[in-house]
């Protein structure tokens, strides 16, 4: 039996890999080699109906269930950061896909990083627990070799992503609409609304208007109030709150995307899947997954209006994908002998 540990997973691009694995997993022969330790948060798939147990997503439970089961699997995927509190007789893999908490030790002065400085400290605790680490993209080998977590050797690089929702159905992009921009995300302040505002207040002083889509939830009031005053000025930004992405990412031309920190950018891809141009901040996380049809300078306004600019006047070239859906190649490497 194969562990899959997905206590610390509730929502957001975790979530959204995880349920794309299970739904692979649930398709093979062997889907009862696997079992399942879910986070009470997290919503699991409808076709999901055994080899699975929810406890509290706390760390004396997630002790308690690897003490009382230390012995029952032949490997374990710990897919929420964190390796397990045990050491354990079996190969162990861990998911490592949040930037932010690699990272917060350079953070750990600043009290917006508090929280993930100690998230941090507890992977640190448990990192010779854990045989290897799994990521996305060459950046996050990068970023955790850099701390001395792992060495290259073991941390294995096997990108995945659900690469069936957003190929084929499309509006051609010569018949979208020209002047939308799209950029789906929560308001984390990684994902520099500030400067995004910025530069389309700079937009409207010189006279250009274009339309921008956001998914701001109420977790960003001062981004909501940041975008009623701009629209009281002749701006035209819509916040979606929640949206299917396909509803725009079929129709809208451009994704404009400042993100300063990603582990992988999954709207990158989905975006150039959906026939999209993609307009993206000039950093490896982006080149490590795409090749965008423009950059720009993300914490600077005038190159994100520059860059806005030349998408309504000049024509840019298509966006490209340069990584690839390997998540066979992970359920396999699960699924093999010692």
């Amino acid at each position: 039996m194969i562990l899959i540990d997905a206590l610390f997973i509730n929502k957001g691009g975790g979530a959204v890999l995880l349920q794309y694995l299970i739904e692979k997993i649930l398709e093979l022969p062997a889907k009862d080699d696997f079992f399942f330790l879910l986070d009470p948060r997290f919503e699991k798939p409808a076709a999901m109906d055994k080899n699975f147990i929810v406890i509290p997503n706390k760390m004396k439970d997630r002790l308690r269930f690897y003490k009382q089961h230390r012995n029952d699997y032949a490997k374990v995927f710990c897919f929420a950061n964190t390796p397990p509190p045990l050491k354990l007789k079996v190969p162990v893999y861990s998911y490592s896909h949040n930037q932010k908490l690699l990272e917060a030790p350079k953070q750990k002065l600043n009290p917006k990083y508090f929280k993930l400085y100690l998230k941090y400290l507890v992977i640190k605790l448990f990192n010779r627990n854990t045989d290897y680490y799994i990521v996305q993209t060459p950046h996050m080998v990068q970023e955790l070799t850099r701390l001395g977590l792992k060495d290259v050797a073991h941390c294995l690089q096997i990108p995945f992503y659900d690469d069936r929702k957003y190929i084929g159905g499309h509006m051609p992009f010569h018949e979208r609409v020209k002047d939308e921009f799209v950029f789906i995300s929560n308001p984390s302040p990684q994902k520099n609304h500030t400067t995004l505002f910025d530069a389309w207040e700079y937009l409207l002083e010189k006279g250009y208007t274009p339309k921008l889509h956001l998914t701001i939830d109420h977790t960003g009031p001062q981004y909501i109030a940041r975008m009623n005053e701009l629209n009281n000025r002749g701006a035209r930004i819509v916040n979606h709150v929640y949206v299917d992405p396909r509803e725009l990412y079929f129709t809208c031309p451009y994704l404009i995307f400042p993100s300063v920190m990603e582990s992988f950018g999954l709207p990158l891809i989905e975006a150039t899947d959906s026939g999209m141009k993609v307009i993206a901040s000039n950093l490896p996380f982006v080149h490590d997954v795409v090749v965008p049809s423009l950059v720009f300078e993300p914490m600077d306004k005038v190159s994100i209006a520059d860059a806005v600019i030349k998408a309504l006047t000049s024509p840019l070239q298509e966006s490209k994908i340069v990584t690839r859906n390997e998540a066979d190649q992970l359920i396999n490497l699960l699924l093999a002998k010692r």
